[in-house]
This record gives C-alpha cells, structure tokens and sequence, in this order.
C-alpha cells in the first residue's frame, strides 16, 4: 500500500507546485455606501465576467491597507 500514498504525495506535492507557480495580478474596485461602510471588491485582474462572479472577495474598505503600509 506504500506505493500508494507516495503516488498521493507526489501527486498533492506537484499541484502545490503548480500553484506556487501561477502568476497572476490582482485589480480591486471600492464601491461607496452612504451610511454604510464603502466596500473594497478584489478580483483577478485577467477575469472574465463569469469567473468574476465566482473568483473575488470583498471586504470594508476601512479594513484594507496599502501595501506599502503593511510592510
């Protein structure tokens, strides 16, 4: 059963491979709310419309912070 598993771990050990190596650049749109908070929507930046619909996140805009001031 040895053969088995280290086929799995190869096989897990490859995609995350893949993954580490998919590059791609990020677009974000903030929408304004009134007495709301306004809304920051982050999406893949070579998305087409459907994949949209199923690959963002979003979050309260006062909650994001620049990159710059992360580092």
């Amino acid at each position: 059963m040895s053969g088995t598993t280290d086929t799995l771990d190869t096989s897990a050990d490859a995609e995350r491979e893949a993954v580490r190596e998919r590059v791609f650049e990020l677009d974000s749109v903030v929408v304004e709310y009134d007495g709301m908070p306004d809304r920051c929507t982050i999406f893949p930046t070579d998305a087409t419309r459907l994949e949209r619909m199923a690959e963002w996140i979003s979050a309260d805009a006062d909650l994001c912070v620049s990159l710059d001031d992360a580092r």
